[in-house]
């Protein structure tokens, strides 16, 4: 978790209540009121994503009949051989079977299964018993009655206001030819004609419009292309392996399959026991990530503004608190009733999400500089203060995803988003009740200008409506998709590089070298934390759909946004371990220069994606789940490089930023943080067009599925650690003192 900022007052005010382990008791105070607001913003974090991408529960439905069409399609793979010989590749065999869902009625007529059937062996399974959640290894599954084999339709009876308790649909799929053959399921989300046509009559346009000599074979291809885009909004009601997406793997040869000892592939399909989430595809739910962490960190610049020049540090932090609170609660009634599954309910959330990030601006910079304020100027307690302070931030990123996740995998989404809110009001009461006996004055802003905070809250709660307003209207996608144009985000890259360089040599010589590096190790950082950022959402994922996460002590499957307590946890047991391992270089006057630190930290990164790229290369091999070993082992080399990365940056921009330019600067390195947040979500969309194969990376055919999208992050983030790390010897004498 990244690290704070912090500055003192300028007339420095002795802070009321003594000392505790050497530090004013007001440490402490702001250590709760951090760690409460930390466990808001994590344990939404965890959530986003799942909930987003989380099929509808029918039984939450009115008394009805709800189907989906799952399509499966079988593809053999290519030889060598063939591959060199450039003849035309195998064309898919593609099947598609109606599930169907009866909720509070009798059972629906089965529907059909439809299109050619390939070369797999596809068994339609039984289970035999309930599962034991003590023993959940033991058999429950078998064959059907002789003959049954092929797709078949499926219903499930379903009673209303009841969640489903019977047996789901399994397929055992094998491959009895000498050939590998790729298998690609996916729930569709078919177009309304009306629909397809318009996107089709759209794409042919385009094509004829970019290049007028475009043959006709080629716009038949755009055009199949554009009808099977399929509609983001259509309503997916069933998952296939927990997976509401594209799920694919390769099915071996059942001769090579059995001489490397691995079980057969089962497919599993079943609906939503718990809660009904917002049935998105997994691109547009990375969007909406990637725009809430963005903001969670571009906001609290001006929160600092107004902070600094209007309403002090005490007073912003108790209105961003307790809009982080209003939103977290907007977030919970969002989900009940009727609003879990109407777009209205759906708009009411979006009001929630910027609720937090609004008052996230107001928290964030004043709590982190009232830290600070506790100590005059020079006092050498305020770096192991950060640190204490440190600890509160990430004790409440692990807290959250326990508590948080836990009560919304098993009860509802709701109660964990309303659970954070309790947090936070937790956090705010316990301030307001001890702030004049532990902080007296501190945070107080010159005059009387602290009176105009009444009115940020409704300003706050106003802003926030805007934004749900423009969400509902369709006016905050359209302008996610010109941000996202190649056109557009190549002209603010040029934009960017421009201010930077104007920037630098705005500054004398003696300072045009030390700014020159905060921009470019800025630059790295936000690599560092794209790659990073991917915890809360392709990793979240991955975590709940393809990872084996039974509990060994007490049975049952761990909640996926537990993984995500790895990293603080860690944090706390191995931070003051690298403290004490960096003050030991610097009592022996050595040192490792601020690129170095750089680059190892992003080739830690990347050594967390080679473990990715391991556990989806054995996905690849017709295994539906891999071991928890493989996300705990990403995670850890994660937070080594979180360790040795994170709390330099800030500092260095704190040592090296000419006087004049102090404030500028610190800002334009949270902007980088914000690129990086936005820029994990645009990144997270690629995920499933990778795995489907509409995106095309140079080494598909070595590695395929999951695999290739966890590669892209091996080679950008070591492919950068060792960049700065070469560069690193010329970076360190633009430095101002070589040895930050």
């Amino acid at each position: 978790m990244q690290t704070p900022s912090g500055s003192q007052s300028p007339a420095h005010i002795t802070p009321p209540g003594g000392e505790f382990l050497g530090h004013p008791k007001g440490l402490f105070l702001l250590f709760l009121v951090e760690m409460w607001e930390r466990f808001s913003y994590y344990g939404m974090r965890g959530l986003l994503v799942l909930y987003m991408t989380a099929a509808v529960a029918v039984h939450q439905l009115t008394p009805g009949t709800y189907s989906n069409t799952l399509q499966v399609e079988q593809t053999l793979i290519q030889t060598e051989a063939e591959i060199a010989a450039k003849g035309p590749a195998p064309e898919a065999k593609r099947q598609t079977v109606t599930l169907t869902a009866a909720v509070g009625q009798p059972a629906a007529t089965p529907g059909a299964v439809t299109g050619e059937a390939g070369p797999l062996k596809i068994v339609r399974m039984v289970q035999t018993q309930k599962p034991d959640p003590k023993n959940p290894e033991e058999k429950l599954w078998e064959p059907a009655a002789e003959g049954a084999t092929g797709l078949s339709p499926a219903v499930f009876d379903v009673k209303a206001d009841t969640a489903y308790d019977g047996a789901a649909v399994r397929y055992r799929i094998t491959n009895p030819t000498d050939r590998d053959v790729k298998l690609t399921v996916r729930v569709q989300r078919p177009m309304s004609k009306e629909a397809a046509d318009k996107a089709a009559a759209e794409a042919i346009a385009k094509a004829k419009a970019e290049d007028a000599t475009v043959t006709a074979e080629k716009l038949k291809e755009i055009e199949t292309a554009a009808r099977e885009k399929g509609d983001p909004n259509y309503k997916i009601y069933f998952k296939v392996n927990d997976s509401t997406g594209v799920v694919s793997t390769t099915i071996q040869a059942d001769a090579k399959r059995e001489k490397a000892g691995n079980a057969p592939y089962d497919l599993e399909i079943d609906v939503n026991r718990v809660d009904s989430g917002r049935s998105w595809i997994k691109g547009d739910a990375s969007t909406l990530y990637g725009w809430y962490t963005g903001m969670a960190y571009l906001l609290p610049i001006l929160g600092g503004l107004i902070a600094d020049k209007l309403l002090g540090t005490h007073r912003s932090m108790v209105v961003g608190g307790l809009l982080i609170a209003l939103g977290h609660v907007v977030l919970g009634l969002s989900g009940i009733g009727t609003m879990a599954l109407s777009d209205t309910g759906m708009t009411v959330f979006v009001f929630g999400l910027a609720l937090i990030t609004i008052g996230t601006g107001h928290f964030k910079p004043s709590v982190s500089v009232m830290v600070g304020q506790l100590y005059p100027i020079g006092d050498p307690r305020r770096e192991s203060a950060f640190s204490i302070f440190y600890m509160g931030i990430n004790l409440g990123s692990f807290l959250c995803n326990i508590f948080c996740a836990g009560l919304a995998m098993a009860y509802g989404w709701h109660y964990g988003f309303g659970l954070a809110a309790l947090g936070m009001i937790a956090g705010l009461a316990t301030y307001l009740a001890a702030r004049s006996s532990l902080m007296g004055l501190i945070g107080d802003p010159p005059g009387t200008q602290g009176g105009k905070a009444v009115w940020f809250l409704p300003v706050g709660i106003a802003a926030a409506a805007l934004v749900a307003l423009a969400y509902q209207a369709g006016i905050l996608k359209v302008f996610d998709d010109v941000v996202s144009q190649p056109a557009v985000f190549g002209a603010i890259a040029v934009a960017a590089v421009t201010y930077a360089l104007w920037f630098i040599f705005k500054h004398g010589p003696g300072d045009r070298g030390p700014v020159a590096t905060i921009f470019i190790y800025m630059l790295f950082n936000a690599l560092f934390w794209l790659a990073f950022e991917q915890a809360g959402n392709t990793l979240n994922t991955f975590t709940e759909e393809q990872t084996i996460r039974t509990n060994p002590i007490g049975g049952g499957d761990i909640p996926a946004p537990w993984f995500q307590s790895i990293n603080p946890l860690l944090i706390i047991i191995f931070a003051p371990i690298a403290g004490v391992f960096w003050a030991s270089l610097a009592r022996k006057k050595k040192f490792i220069a601020q690129p170095f630190k750089i680059g190892m930290g992003l080739i830690f990164v990347g050594l967390g994606y080679i473990v990715m790229v391991m556990a989806a290369m054995r996905l690849n091999l017709g295994i539906p789940k891999v071991s928890m070993i493989y996300i705990t082992g990403c995670y850890f080399l994660h937070t080594v490089g979180e360790i040795i990365l994170s709390p330099t940056g800030l500092s260095y921009v704190a040592k090296t930023a000419p006087q004049k330019s102090m404030s500028s600067l610190m800002g334009i390195w949270f902007i980088s943080s914000f690129i990086a947040g936005l820029a994990a979500g645009k990144v997270g969309e690629l995920v499933e067009p990778i795995i489907d194969g509409k995106i095309k990376l140079p080494w598909n055919s070595l590695l395929g599925g999951s695999a290739d999208f966890y590669a892209l992050f091996v080679l950008t983030s070591c492919g950068a650690g060792v960049l700065i790390m070469v560069i690193g010897t010329l970076l360190t004498k633009l430095q101002r003192n070589p040895g930050d």
